[in-house]
């Protein structure tokens, strides 16, 4: 921090001008701060997420395949693709 940033201001003896600038400054400072806790917690996240992918790999384990999907429209009232089931299938 500089040696403005250290300032006591205040904020009674601002005439109509100053205290607009102190406002933005403030609302700008907090924006900002608020701003880069929100990317560096966002980071973390993807950091974890990625990491946790990369250790839960397991080359042993098939990828869900969709058996069988229905359209609602066409089909009366079967499920959907998005409700399909999800079975795995044992290869071998």
């Amino acid at each position: 921090m500089s040696d403005n940033d250290k300032r006591l201001v205040e904020f009674e003896k601002l005439n109509l001008v100053g205290k607009v600038i102190f406002i933005s400054g403030t609302t700008f400072r907090f924006v900002g701060d608020l701003l880069e806790s929100v990317a560096e917690t966002v980071v973390g996240i993807i950091t974890e997420a990625e990491k946790a992918f990369i250790e839960g790999a397991d080359p042993n384990v098939d990828d869900a395949n969709i058996v069988e999907t229905f359209d609602n429209e066409s089909s009366g009232g079967k499920s959907s693709d998005k409700d399909a089931p999800l079975r795995s299938e044992k290869k071998g």
